[in-house]
């Protein structure tokens, strides 16, 4: 099968970087057969070299190479004044979240997955070169630039620069933006930017490199609805006026994506706290701001005494209840900059920075005495009371992490050692 481009970008030199000699043959076959001037890299390391010489139109990156990955090499790209602008197209077998947007924060232009199909590689490929050579030849005449955009699969406005005034919008936009075709003219670009006020610094961007490209920008819909773009705008004289051509991709899903996966990583599933490593990472934040400001951090290690009974006595589920109702009692009254997390089965730390031992201990004592006075109902009106065992202690500067966990441990079973329901603090 053979398939065909439009003969605007026919002969754009394009290299493939790739350490597989059979990918380098199958993509060669398919775009020289396009018309396009096509060369290889094997590794990250000679295509940085090539394209130091001789810069092409596009590159297509293999992420996964040995010695030196797509993410690095596109960085080093973007990082040079002569190669910033080459579009990079990743080519990778692993299509996450994380690592989609890991290549577009280095600056990569689109993605495209393993296995290649080759329709959607010359539809990528063909996208991103219409849209190098549109910044390339943005004072071509106006009904030339607009049949070239009318080409483009992604929403894209003209806006003069000077009153932001929206000149020209295609169809996408229009739909994204709720906006009918017929009313453009009334709208400025700043009625859609969520914070209008970020437009004189991003103009400014976009004035002093003539181009800003993939830059996160809330947009705002006729009709109030916010959503997070991709955004990219290039400066072009068109019919004489100075204008902006901008181009966005609604990213909301993608980012709610981020935060989900975030939130699991970060999150125990069961209570809602930092788990535990992301506790550990908290605590590291908090310990060098102390060393900082010299100020004092306490850490307490807090068990609920006899758990396992309440497993074996009422069930699991009501075990669960029962490390919701502590994190409860605990939360309540905790400061924002403290850091409560869950470090395993009934096991919880506390972190309360900018405190004192004399003041950790008042606090620690005032949770004890709230977890012993609660009364936990059950479905069927029987009674649960808990208490809890606590170690305490002061993170002093230059302890390690692991040494303050050891010494609120031990305190905590010696708590647990000589009656329970308890707190000790050296």
């Amino acid at each position: 099968m053979h398939w065909t481009l439009q003969t605007s970008i026919k002969g754009s030199k394009i290299l493939v970087v790739d350490d597989n000699r059979i990918n380098q043959k199958v993509l060669a076959g398919v775009l020289e057969a396009n018309g396009y001037d096509i060369s290889f890299a094997d590794d990250g390391p000679q295509a940085l070299a090539m394209v130091d010489v001789n810069q092409p139109d596009l590159i297509l990156l293999d992420v996964q190479m040995p010695s030196m990955d797509g993410f690095e090499v596109c960085s080093r790209l973007k990082a040079q004044e002569k190669t910033r602008d080459i579009p990079v197209v990743f080519i990778t077998a692993t299509d996450t979240v994380e690592g989609k947007v890991q290549g577009f924060k280095v600056g990569a232009s689109d993605y495209i997955p393993r296995p290649l199909q080759m329709p959607e590689v010359l539809a990528r490929v063909g996208n991103q070169l219409m849209l190098q050579r549109l910044k390339k030849n943005a004072e071509e005449e106006t009904q030339r630039v607009k049949k070239i955009l009318a080409s483009l699969p992604i929403p894209y406005w003209i806006s003069r620069i000077e009153d932001a005034t929206i000149l020209e919008m295609n169809a996408k936009a229009c739909s994204a933006l709720d906006v009918a075709m017929a009313d453009i003219s009334n709208y400025k670009a700043t009625d859609f930017y969520k914070n209008p006020e970020l437009r004189p610094n991003l103009l400014e961007n976009i004035l002093r490199n003539s181009l800003a490209t993939n830059e996160e920008i809330e947009f705002v819909t006729r009709t109030g609805v916010h959503f997070t773009t991709l955004f990219s705008a290039a400066r072009m004289k068109l019919a004489g006026e100075d204008v902006l051509f901008v181009t966005f991709t609604d990213i909301s899903e993608r980012k709610a994506m981020e935060l989900a996966l975030e939130k699991a990583a970060t999150t125990d599933y069961l209570t809602g706290l930092l788990n535990r490593r992301a506790f550990i990472e908290k605590a590291d934040v908090e310990r060098r701001r102390a060393d900082r400001n010299n100020h004092p951090i306490c850490m307490v290690m807090i068990d609920i005494d006899h758990f396992k009974k309440i497993n074996d006595t009422y069930g699991h589920d009501v075990g669960d209840d029962a490390l919701k109702e502590l994190v409860r009692l605990v939360g309540h009254g905790l400061r924002v900059s403290d850091a409560f997390g869950r470090l395993g089965g009934e096991e919880f730390a506390l972190m309360l920075p900018e405190t004192s031992l004399e003041g950790a201990l008042i606090l620690a004592e005032r949770i004890r005495q709230r977890i012993e006075d609660n009364e936990m109902v059950l479905a069927d009106g029987e009674i649960i009371k808990m208490t809890v065992s606590c170690g305490l202690g002061e993170w002093r500067q230059g302890m390690e992490y692991d040494a303050i966990i050891k010494l609120i441990d031990e305190r905590l079973y010696e708590a647990k050692r000589t009656g329970r329901n308890r707190i000790v603090a050296e």
